[in-house]
């Protein structure tokens, strides 16, 4: 996977200088082209119309200062070879990230996300999150860091790349991609398996015991077979957590630059871009980039080993447990007792 043309838009933030190092820095690494853009309010539009100057000398001095902006924030980052485009148009953000990307022809948005506390939220429930629903090319999301408040920051840097994995849902292409991002950054690829932790009556403390140990061995042996037909097996390590997802997901990327690779599910799955799931949870508490993809199923030879070496590494009864989304059922158990007598 590579990207060539980015689209990175921008709103005079700090937050915003952070995305542009991160874009001009992903374009340097592939000979991308970075296109980096700024929406007018349509009511600022209006009010400049009505004073002296008139709306375009309005619109050219904002982009006298978008480029001015993006000179400043990218001082430090190493040079691309292609001249940076200036894109001003007016509207609502995410309808004209849209139309501007589709224009331009990006295969990625890097964009910045804001703290989510008190006012700060809007920006992502309104701009971030409109574009992650809608969009069709993978974004990588930015967070807010101790370092975006100053004007040069060190180029971006991928120690790892931790890849979530559903296993109960259509993992193999999350695999497979995230394997490419790795190998592109030359960086350790991370398989991460999260199980939720099972909710259960307080007198049933040994037999929950039990059934953890059980899903965490299961687990474990489907991520080793699938490291052994990924590409560059000697740079992948394979981890199990148990809790919440984006919690652990969040732990893991403490102590060396990280790059989290996920899909979007859309709709109602658990790892789609709405409140509530799991998805969501990582980009808004993530402490580092978070590469989002939308959903792709991926046939081929490779796509087809992974479910093969999954399937190979199930029992019958882990088939039937994995079918749940992290839960093993108690009624599974029961089945096989009650089959057995």
């Amino acid at each position: 996977m590579t990207f060539r043309s980015i689209l990175c838009p921008v709103d005079f933030s700090s937050h915003s200088r952070a995305a542009l190092q991160h874009a001009v820095a992903t374009a340097h690494r592939f000979n991308g082209r970075v296109t980096a853009m700024f929406v007018n309010d349509p009511l600022l539009l209006i009010a400049a119309g009505r004073s002296s100057a008139g709306q375009r000398q309005f619109v050219e001095q904002t982009r006298v200062e978008l480029a001015q902006f993006v000179r400043r924030s990218i001082a430090a980052v190493p040079p691309i070879q292609n001249d940076i485009e200036f894109v001003v148009t007016t509207g609502n953000p995410a309808d004209e990230i849209l139309r501007v990307a589709k224009r331009v022809r990006s295969d990625l948005i890097v964009i910045g996300t804001q703290g989510l506390s008190g006012f700060q939220k809007w920006f992502f429930g309104s701009t971030t999150e409109q574009v992650l629903r809608r969009v069709t090319i993978p974004v990588l999301a930015i967070p807010p860091s101790k370092r975006t408040r100053q004007k040069r920051t060190r180029p971006m840097v991928i120690g790892r790349v931790i890849a979530p994995l559903d296993l109960a849902g259509e993992w193999q292409s999350d695999a497979i991609r995230a394997a490419g991002i790795a190998s592109a950054f030359d960086a350790e690829l991370v398989l991460v398996h999260v199980l939720a932790p099972i909710q259960a009556p307080p007198w049933l403390p040994s037999a929950i015991g039990a059934t953890d140990r059980r899903r965490m061995d299961t687990a474990r042996r489907v991520l080793e077979r699938v490291k052994t037909k990924l590409p560059s097996r000697d740079t992948i390590t394979s981890r199990v957590l148990e809790g919440h997802p984006a919690h652990e997901i969040a732990r893991l990327t403490a102590g060396s630059p990280s790059l989290v690779v996920m899909s979007l599910r859309g709709g109602a799955g658990v790892w789609g871009a709405r409140r509530g799931s799991i998805a969501y949870h990582v980009l808004t508490h993530a402490s580092t980039p978070v590469l989002t993809l939308p959903r792709r199923r991926l046939g081929g030879r490779l796509s087809a080993r992974l479910s093969k070496a999954a399937t190979s590494a199930l029992t019958e009864r882990d088939k039937i447990e994995m079918a749940g989304i992290d839960a093993l059922l108690s009624s599974g158990s029961r089945r096989k007792r009650r089959s057995a007598g």
